[in-house]
């Protein structure tokens, strides 16, 4: 699961938790506004990933990567919360622009403009979960994303919270596996659904 712009929204982390509660989910990646909106998961025991967002105390020590990268069954992902450079950046900050034009990573996540969307810019797959936030909407539902991750492919959904429709399913293959990979080996399977 993928959230972003939580934005100290209690209601919505406690709406979060009931429907993780009946559901399969193995990790909660949080893309900031704000870092600490998070700790009712972690004490619930979810396995979490979080990058502070631009306006969140965190951003601004040195010790909390305000962007990152890891990896879920060989898929390079990219954590951040805005999808491009911020003037609260710090100087060692990865640059997100970077990362997209040098096709640095296989997933881009980002939040900051509360509008859910999947799309592919340079053969990155830009993921926006949207936002969990009742009072700073924007005209926007609120919304996640579900990610289903193997060796081989990814699938993206974006949903609205306790509707088990999504409004938007997308897949990916891997376009780079060696052949031996695809042939006789068991995929991977890390749901993130």
């Amino acid at each position: 699961m993928v959230i972003s712009d939580t934005h100290e929204d209690m209601t919505t982390i406690r709406m979060v938790m009931a429907y993780l509660k009946d559901r399969q989910v193995d990790m909660v990646i949080h893309l900031g506004d704000y870092y600490n909106d998070t700790d009712l998961l972690e004490n619930e025991g979810h396995r979490l990933i979080k990058v502070p967002g631009t306006w969140d105390p965190h951003y601004y020590d040195p010790n909390v990567p305000n962007r990152r990268f890891i990896e879920v069954a060989g898929w390079k992902i990219f954590l951040t919360h805005t999808p491009e450079s911020h003037y609260n950046d710090l100087p060692a900050d990865l640059k997100p622009e970077m990362i997209i034009h040098g096709g640095q990573a296989d997933l881009f996540l980002f939040g900051h403009t509360h509008r859910a969307e999947i799309k592919r810019c340079n053969g990155v797959i830009m993921i926006n979960p949207g936002h969990m936030s009742c009072d700073e909407h924007r005209g926007c539902p609120l919304t996640f994303a579900l990610l289903d991750i193997n060796t081989e492919s990814v699938s993206a959904s974006l949903r609205q919270l306790f509707n088990d429709d999504p409004f938007l399913v997308k897949k990916y293959e891997k376009p780079f596996l060696k052949r031996d990979e695809r042939l006789g080996k068991t995929p991977k399977r890390v749901s993130l659904t």
